[in-house]
């Protein structure tokens, strides 16, 4: 079995464009848009976006000109709301993301632009409702939202991140509840450590120390409080502290919060009895050898 990264062990230019290079040979299409390199690559398409100026600057510079689409120029609504309803039909949804939109239609964002103003007047004109993405949620569900992607990662998310899986919360819902996605972190990092009154420095370098009520001798609950499991994980360094699995590491690992003398028989849901076990090994735990 062959494994290999699921990102990018470099960032620079060279790297980026050899990374645009690999999806082109894998495309089929005479065109390459940014939806298709999205849906193939190791990087998402707006950080070549960003880096070169733009997709059409990206395409050109490594030496992929012949591969620029310029057939989105003059998409019509028609022809925008017909993609939408094909992409839809064929997801077997009953409504659709942008991302999802671009990667299966080849058309870019420009012509929704255009014509609709925004991704939601689009979804309105096609008689979609909004994503759920694009739902309200309550500060609960954005921190255990939040909880879940930063153990994919094993460290602090970034913005865009928010809106690929396994997040169910767009990034946009962290920006319009906090301010900024800076301060979203930090609201984080405040609720996992205790209500700290002074704002926490973002993630990287933040150390995080178990609250007193963490480490009582008193059995607790037996769910998880969600500043207990960031710690457990945390300290775990967001792996499996049995096979060492990570999903930062290995694309579709879980990791769960298992309580080493179990509650059910007496454990108490304190630092002491809690460890960081993937699917596998916590429901292999109680199989005894053949």
């Amino acid at each position: 079995m062959h494994f290999e990264l699921d990102h990018l062990e470099s960032y620079d230019d060279q790297a980026l464009i050899e990374e645009l290079r690999r999806v082109a040979a894998l495309v089929a299409t005479p065109t390459l848009t940014i939806g298709q390199f999205t849906a193939l690559a190791k990087v998402h398409g707006s950080t070549l976006q960003k880096r070169f100026g733009g997709w059409r600057r990206a395409l050109e510079v490594a030496g992929l000109t012949e591969r620029i689409d310029g057939s989105n120029l003059s998409k019509t609504r028609e022809e925008i709301l017909s993609a939408m309803a094909a992409t839809a039909a064929t997801l077997k949804k009953e409504t659709i993301t942008i991302q999802e939109f671009l990667a299966h239609t080849g058309v870019t964002g420009t012509p929704v632009r255009r014509i609709f103003g925004s991704w939601k007047s689009a979804l309105l004109a096609a008689g979609m409702s909004q994503s759920p993405l694009a739902k309200r949620y309550t500060d609960e569900e954005c921190f255990e939202n939040m909880l879940a992607v930063w153990t994919h990662y094993g460290r602090p998310p970034q913005h865009d991140e928010m809106n690929q899986d396994p997040s169910q919360v767009g990034s946009k819902a962290y920006v319009r509840r906090w301010g900024t996605w800076r301060k979203a972190l930090q609201a984080f990092v405040q609720r996992v450590n205790g209500d700290a009154p002074a704002p926490i420095a973002v993630p990287e370098s933040a150390s995080v120390k178990a609250p007193l009520s963490l480490v009582t001798s008193d059995r607790g609950p037996r769910d998880i409080p969600l500043a207990l499991r960031y710690y457990v994980l945390k300290r775990d360094s967001f792996r499996c502290v049995t096979c060492g699995s990570s999903p930062a590491i290995t694309r579709g690992v879980v990791l769960h919060i298992d309580h080493i003398h179990p509650w059910a028989r007496g454990g108490a849901t304190v630092v002491d009895n809690l460890r960081t076990l993937c699917l596998p090994c916590n429901l292999g735990k109680g199989v005894s050898p053949a």
